[in-house]
């Protein structure tokens, strides 16, 4: 084969895929993987080749599989994680919110990032006490605290050995579908814990003899603390002698990879046209120095074999430097193999590289798969080597000449890449940079001067000051321009669009079609199987949509914190959002949880928004969703409140030309097919004409019943007891089976002849995780509990999502990920 590595990587890939997803015990792998590998070898022997080739596809698949189990389940039996679950006791059951407040003893073994008003840091844990009592223990621990009442927090520096009491806890998992799984992208990292310390009174620092450890003595054996920290900081220095600002912070998060030096502001222009790859230490940066380190080495004499063994050497310590992430791994094995290829005089295949590259990687940290840096490189590249011909082809520029050379060779390559990756930035960020390929005909070569002047200044630093001033000022003059430019590039309102969440059938019929631009592709047997699946794939894409429902009224109660949003899909498509949540100082559902799962949802259009009431827990994320999304009306009790939420709210409305509709007790929202949605408060006495609310704002909620078939749901806001007796006037027509219960299972609610007179199976509570409120109480959950009711809340288990047929109902929590409760 001339790719084996491509056909070695797919399949490790697809071990550690089907692992991640189906977690199958390590020892029913193990003896797969001993039982194949025997008769795979009995195949060889018997000279079976066929079967034997078979055989060893599938033993690299389960060796991905079975790497992959053994990362994730194997934890050593004194890792802090087991000692402080075995400790809390805790009995078999839904417990999600795991908190332990213990001293920790350990050793910095990441270099805090400066920060003014935080302490953040990546530790190793040596003991802990709990109860008073010290246990050995390993693992590693996010630690951070924010600044305390006394003065900021401790200067720490890596290497320190520490000890503090914290609050131990496990990461927030992705509590709606759609959001960012924070405990499973640590966990990735060997991260299982995250402490906070909250009080200055909590901090000993302690280091060298103090200790108990020689501290200096174990940095110098450290290859980081010795070596990669002070070259860091010496880079740092050097930048910093002359550069200021956005430039310095876009020159270190290139060559350095902290990106978290680069200012907000420049970010988000290089996101909005489409080139924050530059922002990151990438394959541009490492060819610069396999280039300029190779082509200076013959420059001053050295031979072949001597250019590429030190070209070697300075792509080994840049990856060392940088901190191994997987765009810098892949590119210096690329690099090392086109190096080592030239030095034996044998043509190397790019995509074969490149999957060598993959398998190295997946080989010892097969989690990686799952990282967005990984796909984005990989993606980006393998794109680069099978589409930059065809797409060059087909670019309306002369074949030769100034302009292909400058010109169409750099569109090709820009175009290839984003073709490439398009499905996974328009599914991850849910946007679509449509400037890209000129902003990066522009942007990339400045950059790619700015790395060179970069790295020509650390070389010069240490022999010529003045030189290095010099360098130094010009590399702020290229990354100034590349800064105003790309700003330039980022503020039409079109340069980058909103998208949503590409669906399955669609990312298969996308790529196929690239498949079939690819030269590679275009012969009759491949066509015969490309062109089938293509089409199979297309009317999946087309026809999918419409068959998804399959008659349903899907409603979910989304975890917004304390607050409430609530997505309704009717049987017909038609959508509708019940709220939107808080937003807040440094708080916005809205961003962070609505927006997040409308476009996973692949929801790019509102009919309808219903604002319950006007509180900021209600409509602040509603603020977001108006803003982004396209909106059919907008529905309220006609409350007039003012607040800075509710002002702008009223000025989108009017700026975007949405429909306005006050209902009142009686009124019934149509156009949902077979689904109905019938308002059943507040009336005239409750908010009248002019806007006022006498029995206040929650009092004057919109309580609305949608049902379908014999099933209804009922949705309450913050209505308090003073409701009762008009909604108990309902009769039958407030019955329900499924009540979203009132003000977050505040006392002041769900009373028990409301209950009795709602007659629900299930209810569903909306609350946060420990709101100072102590929602839900605990009075209400045992009246629940006392009419035969089954709670769910969304502080224990996520999102609640409900699949209404017409006479029945299937519910599931997200964080529990069982297949559903049936409910008739």
């Amino acid at each position: 084969m001339r790719r084996p590595a491509l056909l070695a990587g797919g399949l490790l890939a697809l071990g550690i895929g089907v692992a991640h997803q189906a977690q199958v015990p390590i020892p029913v792998l193990i003896g797969l993987n001993t039982a194949v590998l025997t008769v795979a070898w009995g195949a060889y022997v018997l000279r079976r080749d066929h079967l034997a080739t078979l055989l060893t596809a599938l033993v690299l698949a389960l060796a991905g599989a079975l790497k992959t189990e053994t990362t994730t389940d194997l934890l050593p039996r004194d890792h802090l994680l087991l000692i402080l679950v075995a400790s809390s006791k805790e009995q078999a059951g839904i417990r999600f919110v795991e908190e332990w407040p213990v001293e920790l003893y350990g050793r910095v073994i990441e270099e805090p990032r400066p920060q003014e008003d935080r302490l953040r840091f990546r530790m190793m844990v040596d003991s802990v006490w709990i109860g008073g009592h010290q246990r050995r223990c390993t693992g590693e621990v996010l630690v951070g605290s924010r600044r305390f009442r006394d003065g900021p927090p401790p200067d720490v520096l890596y290497g320190d050995t520490v000890r503090f009491r914290a609050r131990v806890s496990r990461p927030s998992p992705a509590r709606n579908p759609g959001a960012f799984d924070y405990r499973l992208f640590l966990e990735r990292k060997g991260i299982y814990l995250q402490a906070y310390v909250k009080d200055r009174n909590d901090w000993f620092l302690q280091q060298g003899a103090s200790a108990g450890v020689d501290v200096e003595g174990l940095v110098r054996a450290d290859l980081w603390g010795s070596v990669v920290l002070p070259a860091r900081q010496m880079v740092r220095s050097v930048f910093d002698a002359n550069l200021a600002g956005g430039p310095a912070g876009l020159l270190k998060g290139m060559l350095l990879g902290e990106k978290h030096n680069v200012p907000e502001r420049v970010q988000a222009a290089f996101s909005a046209c489409g080139v924050n790859h530059v922002l990151a230490v990438s394959g541009l940066h490492v060819g610069l120095i396999a280039a300029v380190v190779f082509f200076g080495t013959r420059m001053v004499g050295l031979g072949r074999s001597g250019s590429v063994v030190v070209s070697l050497a300075a792509l080994a310590a840049y990856a060392c430097l940088t901190g191994f992430p997987p765009s810098v791994l892949r590119a210096v094995a690329m690099a090392s193999a086109v190096l080592a290829g030239s030095l034996l005089g044998r043509e190397v295949d790019g995509l074969n590289a490149l999957e060598c590259a993959g398998v190295l990687l997946l080989s010892f940290q097969p989690l990686s798969l799952f990282d967005l840096g990984f796909q984005l490189s990989f993606l980006a590249t393998g794109s680069i080597l099978l589409l930059h011909k065809p797409v060059a082809r087909a670019l309306p520029i002369p074949s030769s000449g100034f302009l292909k050379t400058w010109i169409g060779g750099p569109l090709a390559v820009s175009l290839a890449a984003q073709l490439g990756t398009a499905p996974l930035i328009a599914g991850t960020f849910g946007q679509f940079a449509l400037i890209s390929p000129a902003a990066n005909l522009v942007v990339v070569p400045l950059i790619g001067i700015a790395v060179s002047l970069g790295l020509l200044t650390v070389l010069v630093s240490a022999v010529s000051q003045s030189m290095m001033q010099l360098l130094n000022g010009c590399s702020w003059l290229v990354l100034s321009a590349a800064i105003r430019i790309a700003e330039g590039f980022a503020w039409p309102s079109w340069a980058s669009v909103s998208v949503v969440s590409p669906s399955t059938g669609f990312i298969c019929t996308y790529a196929l079609s690239l498949l079939l631009m690819v030269p590679g592709c275009r012969t009759s047997w491949v066509y015969r199987i490309l062109i089938p699946l293509w089409l199979v794939s297309a009317n999946v894409w087309v026809w999918g949509p419409f068959l998804r429902s399959g008659g349903r009224l899907e409603v979910t109660i989304l975890d917004v914190g304390q607050g409430d949003g609530v997505f309704v899909r009717f049987p017909n498509g038609r959508t509708m959002l019940v709220d939107g949540g808080l937003r807040g100082r440094g708080v916005d559902a809205g961003e962070r949880v609505i927006e997040p799962f409308l476009k996973h949802m692949g929801v790019g259009r509102i009919d309808v928004v219903v604002a319950s009431h006007p509180h900021s827990d209600h409509i602040g994320g509603l603020v977001r969703v108006l803003e982004q999304f396209d909106v059919g009306a907008y529905v309220d009790s006609g409350q007039d409140y003012d607040s800075w939420t509710a002002r702008r709210i009223r000025t989108i409305i009017g700026r975007q030309g949405i429909r306005h509709i006050s209902v009142a007790a009686g009124d019934s929202l149509a156009g949902f097919g077979e689904a109905g949605a019938l308002i059943l408060h507040p009336d005239r006495d409750w908010v009248n004409l002019k806007g006022e609310a006498p029995h206040g704002l929650n009092n004057g909620s919109v309580v609305m019943r949608l049902t379908y078939g014999k099933m209804a749901v009922l949705l309450t806001g913050d209505i308090e007891h003073e409701t009762d007796r008009d909604l108990i006037r309902w009769g039958t027509r407030l019955r329900s089976q499924i009540l979203k219960a009132a003000h977050h299972g505040s006392r002041t609610s769900s009373s028990d002849r409301f209950l009795e007179a709602v007659g629900a199976k299930v209810a569903a509570i909306s609350c946060g995780i420990g709101n100072k409120f102590r929602h839900p109480s605990p009075e209400v959950v045992r009246r629940l509990d006392q009419s035969e009711v089954t709670v769910y809340r969304t502080d224990l288990q996520g999102a609640i999502r409900l699949e209404i047929g017409k006479e029945e109902a299937l519910v599931k929590t997200w964080l529990t990920g069982n297949g559903g409760d049936i409910l008739f």
